[in-house]
């Protein structure tokens, strides 16, 4: 049997000898054998795929093969070469190639039956077909569109496919051709698909007209669907299309969904200035809504239909919904001035209201999209409208215009207020079995959902602020009698109450909140059963953390609410205890002030009573929330003016923790071997991660809890530090995995993160205090452990605490980089250099020390030796290839830093002389390699640095070596070497081509995007970017994003309640 398979084996291997002609029918059965589960064959058909003249078997494969998968690989096989390779192959392949694909698309589209039995692999072919006008047309092709038009009128058949490859062609062009194409051949495809639509608009005329052919009439309206948002809008208002589509096809319901993604595309077109297109635009848009009004009338329940529908009614509903969206963003001003168009309006907003109670995330995203459109547009009418401003920027007469959609707007906040998604303050939630339990994922969808909501929401309460309160109020009574009562009704209720904070005015606020929390409180006093009652305190919660205005207005009630807190703090319901120190967290933060001042009535300040009674308060929670409530209260000692009471409010603050570390410091003195307990190592580092929350709450304020500790800290972390050594000397490295040494690397690692936090947020005025009695005693036990351990043992933290020393402290610690240097370098190097994996967080640190170091204290690095400075471009070197962009990016924005630092530096010539090529070699090899695409930014920034280094002759001394050559200067050199380098690495560009991208790159460092263009053409020529090429427009995208974000904020800033104020 075995020899049986070798020799079958040896007999496929022959598929592999280009010199004899193909056995189809062999390779027919290796492919079936293969797709029923015999992965020997694998290698062979990969090796088939891959070698570069398997796309002259593609011929006889499509021609004589049986299997379909068989025929999907020659095609797999053809779309490769034409992507890659198709600029080198000689001209006369070319046509063949082209000519036997589209007669192979002909034979397989004669009529209807052939043309439904090889739809997918037609399917395949339109898109190999596509990849060839790509590159063919117009210049090799000029007839492809006269071609294919006058090659439709031969059968209904072959111009329905031909209609798929027009929408293809389109798609192509006009939705994904950004980075496929350079900017030239995309500007080229579009003009020339432009300027020859006259052709294809009369075929599809021609079909929507005359043809009765089901099938042939639906592509062509998907077709026509991919080319209205760019053909001249002459086709569209100038010819008798509107008219076809809204009184004619949209009526069939076999053509209603096809029809209705076509109007909604045109009822999206802006266009400025032509108004005699109005009156087509208002016709459509009535007398689909009056076509709409027959099948959707007030008695439907748009909801369930939409649940119980076929897809075509889910596609109808949804489509609906993008038709009245896109038309009245675009026309919503055009409805408003037009008479008769207003009932269609009213009747298209209740359809939107109705389809907006679907329970459906993607529907609802799209309402809620014009929902907000609207209302923020209402809004601006608003607050310019003549009228007495009342506070809350509404006004006593609403304008006529926001009155005509008070019905509408009230409805809307009913819907709004129903489907109010969980905020991410909200820690508890129902499971799928209906059970109360603590929310363990961050749903990043439902809060992006909740942040779009909730500006509806601020919008619509300006616009009547008292039919939201009422509207509130009503459904909250709804709650308290019971007769609406659910965990959800309360939840969404109570979301949207939260989510509408500052957009009321001071006394209404009052008013409505102090009713809102009353009855809140009452309900968590009248409702029995646990989880009833963790409901209502997480609502409870949530809101009163959503108005800090209120609360710092209110001592009275602020006192009530954060002792309801503390009493939720001993309920041991899932979440209730986690969220309630998240509140009270929240409230410290917003309010501090308020706890460390001496309120009316009381006899001290509420802090001080706060700390008295904190043993009790955090009796029955858990460790991780125990460090919450201190960070809390530490945020609020923060707050206090006079330093002499911060270090009271402090000490007293740290009291229990400061005991228990006491406690165990003396019976370690006693007994060093005490430390080694882990019950005892667990108690240490509950001590460490509290003190850690306060430093970050008190900032430089910590100083004096420091100083307590620091000493006897950094004795521990000795101690842990040679036990730990002691203990992988004598079992290995597998030590490290013990329960112990775990637990003793996590004490140290606290102890390094305290000390960064103290740093970090220290002032200028304690650096020297820092130098003097922090430096000395922290350096070496850090950094001789550092060097001293095994690789596994090594503690990340290490290497960021130095990044933050140097980042702080600035130029003081540069008589330390040398022996920083000596005690991480080489020992980190070894453990990173051999692969990109391993010790990722080790590896990110190092670079941003490396990264701190340059920029902060340059001339310790000039100060190194050669052998020394080396290793730190090799490391800088080593960084720029990781496909971590975290650690590339450091990498890069770490040589751009030094390059600038060596612009101003005597040492520059020397340095160049060495690392100029070796730069240059890097950044190219990067730049060309899709794996390295987000670095594009950087990449090309560093190459216009060093391009320009060359141009301006700031380099005096030649960067070329003897023996390679004779150059008039580095610029002739460099220009050689990047053409050279190009010529090595890409076989499939042309001398001139590299000699092109090099003497354009160079005519343009004076233009920064000018330069990116230009890289990023020569990088899709490359043929090394053929697929996802969206990270070469990353940077443009984000700024874009920035520059959106920018404007959002700044209009939001305008409306009470958008932003929220803590």
């Amino acid at each position: 049997g075995n020899q049986k398979a070798s020799e079958k084996m040896e007999q496929l291997k022959e598929i592999l000898n280009f010199n004899k002609p193909l056995n189809v029918a062999m390779l027919d059965k290796a492919v079936a054998a293969f797709y029923q589960g015999n992965m020997q064959i694998q290698p062979v058909l990969v090796k088939f795929r891959q070698h570069p003249q398997a796309w002259t078997r593609v011929d006889q494969i499509l021609d004589k093969s049986q299997n379909p998968q068989c025929k999907m690989i020659a095609l797999g096989i053809l779309e490769r070469t034409i992507s890659t390779r198709w600029g080198v192959l000689p001209q006369q392949q070319r046509k063949g190639i082209r000519g036997f694909i589209v007669g192979l698309i002909i034979k397989l589209s004669q009529n209807k039956d052939v043309l439904r039995k090889n739809m997918v692999f037609l399917g395949k072919l339109n898109i190999v077909l596509v990849q060839i006008v790509k590159k063919e047309w117009p210049h090799n092709w000029p007839n492809f569109i006269p071609e294919l038009v006058s090659s439709s009128k031969r059968s209904p058949a072959l111009c329905t496919n031909n209609m798929n490859i027009l929408k293809l062609l389109s798609e192509e062009v006009f939705d994904y051709s950004s980075g496929q194409m350079t900017q030239k051949k995309m500007m080229e495809m579009k003009r020339n698909l432009n300027s020859q639509f006259q052709m294809i608009f009369k075929l599809c005329d021609t079909v929507l007209n005359s043809s009765n052919d089901e099938m042939l009439v639906l592509v062509t309206l998907e077709t026509l669907n991919r080319f209205l948002h760019w053909i001249p809008v002459g086709f569209i208002f100038e010819t008798k299309l509107i008219e076809q589509l809204a009184l004619k096809f949209f009526k069939v319901s076999r053509f209603q969904n096809a029809t209705l993604q076509c109007l909604g595309e045109i009822g999206a077109i802006e266009f400025k200035g032509n108004a005699e297109y109005n009156p087509k635009l208002i016709n459509m848009f009535t007398s689909v809504i009056q076509q709409v009004s027959k099948l959707l009338t007030p008695q439907i329940d748009v909801a369930k239909i939409y649940y119980s529908g076929d897809a075509n009614v889910t596609k109808f509903i949804r489509y609906l919904s993008i038709f009245i969206t896109s038309f009245l963003k675009t026309h919503l001003r055009l409805v408003e001035s037009t008479k008769e168009a207003h009932q269609a309006l009213a009747m298209s907003l209740r359809f939107l209201l109705m389809i907006s109670r679907v329970n459906d995330t993607v529907i609802w995203k799209i309402c809620l999209e014009y929902w907000n459109l609207l209302v923020e547009d209402l809004y601006n009418t608003a607050r310019n409208s003549p009228g007495k401003l009342m506070l809350g920027g509404t006004r006593q007469h609403l304008s006529p215009r926001v009155q005509q959609y008070a019905s509408i707007l009230s409805e809307l906040r009913h819907v709004m207020i129903a489907k109010m998604p969980r905020p991410e303050e909200v820690l508890i939630v129902e499971d799928e079995n209906g059970q109360i339990v603590k929310q363990t994922m961050r749903d990043t969808d439902a809060i992006t959902l909740y942040k779009t909501m909730r500006d509806g929401l601020v919008y619509l309460t300006h616009l009547d602020p008292k039919d939201t309160q009422s509207t509130m109020l009503h459904k909250l009574k709804r709650q308290v009698d019971g007769s609406e009562w659910s965990w959800n009704n309360l939840n969404t209720l109570c979301w949207a109450i939260g989510s509408i904070s500052g957009a009321l005015e001071e006394q209404h606020e009052k008013t409505f909140l102090v009713r809102v929390i009353k009855d809140l409180l009452g309900m968590c006093e009248m409702k029995k059963g646990k989880d009833h009652k963790a409901v209502i305190a997480s609502n409870i919660m949530y809101v009163v953390g959503q108005y800090p205005r209120f609360l710092r207005m209110h001592w009275k009630f602020l006192k009530t609410v954060v002792n309801k807190l503390f009493e939720f703090m001993h309920e041991k319901y899932p979440g209730v205890q986690d969220m309630s120190c998240d509140t009270f967290l929240k409230i410290a933060r917003s309010c501090r002030r308020k706890f460390v001042m001496l309120q009316e009535d009381e006899n001290m300040p509420f802090i001080r009573e706060i700390i008295d009674r904190l043993p009790q308060t955090i009796d029955d929670l858990e460790q991780s929330q125990i460090h919450t409530f201190y960070e809390a209260v530490a945020g609020i000692i923060q707050a206090e003016y006079n330093p002499q009471v911060v270090q009271d409010l402090t000490m007293r603050l740290m009291q229990l923790p400061n005991q228990t570390w006491a406690a165990k410091i003396t019976q370690a003195n006693r007994h060093v071997e005490s430390l080694w307990d882990t019950k005892t190592i667990k108690i240490i580092i509950n001590v460490l991660k509290t003190n850690n929350r306060v430093a970050s709450a008190l900032e430089s304020m910590y100083a004096i809890q420091l100083g307590r500790i620091y000493l006897e800290m950094l004795q521990v972390y000795k101690s842990y530090s040679r036990r730990t050594s002691d203990e992988i000397k004598a079992r290995g490295s597998r030590a490290t995995l013990t329960v112990t040494v775990r637990l003793m690397r996590v004490v140290k690692k606290e102890v390094l993160k305290l000390i960064q936090t103290f740093i970090r947020c220290s002032k200028q005025h304690q650096h020297e205090m820092i130098f003097k009695k922090l430096l000395p005693a922290l350096l070496d036990p850090v950094l001789d452990d550092y060097r001293r351990n095994v690789p596994q043992a090594r503690d990340a933290e290490v290497l960021l605490l130095i990044a933050e020393l140097v980042r702080s402290l600035g130029t003081g610690m540069s008589s330390s980089v040398a022996r920083i240097l000596d005690s991480t370098f080489s020992c980190t190097l070894e453990m990173i250099k051999d692969n990109m994996e391993d010790y990722p967080d080790v590896r990110r640190n190092f670079f941003e020390m490396i990264q701190a170091i340059n920029k902060k204290c340059f001339p310790a690095l000039l100060a190194l030796n050669p052998k020394q400075f080396k290793l730190v471009m090799d490391s800088i070197f080593w960084g720029i290839e990781h496909l971590d962009r975290t650690i590339a990016d450091i990498a890069l924005t770490t040589l751009q830093d030094m390059l600038t630092n060596f612009g101003h530096s005597q040492a520059a010539p020397k340095f160049f002389k060495q690392y100029y090529i070796p730069m240059l070699q890097q950044i190219l090899r990067v730049l060309s390699d899709t794996f390295h695409k987000p670095g594009f930014r950087l990449h090309s920034s560093i190459l216009r640095r060093l391009f320009i280094a060359v141009q301006s002759g700031e380099i005096p001394i030649p960067l070329w070596g003897e023996g390679q050559g004779n150059f008039g200067n580095n610029l002739q050199f460099v220009q050689q070497s990047v053409i050279h380098m190009i010529g090595n690495s890409f076989k499939n560009i042309t001398k001139r081509q590299a000699e092109n991208f090099v003497v354009g790159a160079f005519k343009q460092t004076t233009d920064l995007p000018q330069f990116k263009r230009h890289v990023r053409d020569f990088l899709i020529q490359l043929k090394e970017f053929s697929t996802d090429r969206d990270e070469l427009y990353l940077e443009e995208k984000q700024k874009a994003q920035a520059d959106q974000k920018a404007r959002a904020e700044a209009r939001a800033s305008q409306v009470p309640g958008l932003i929220k104020r803590s």
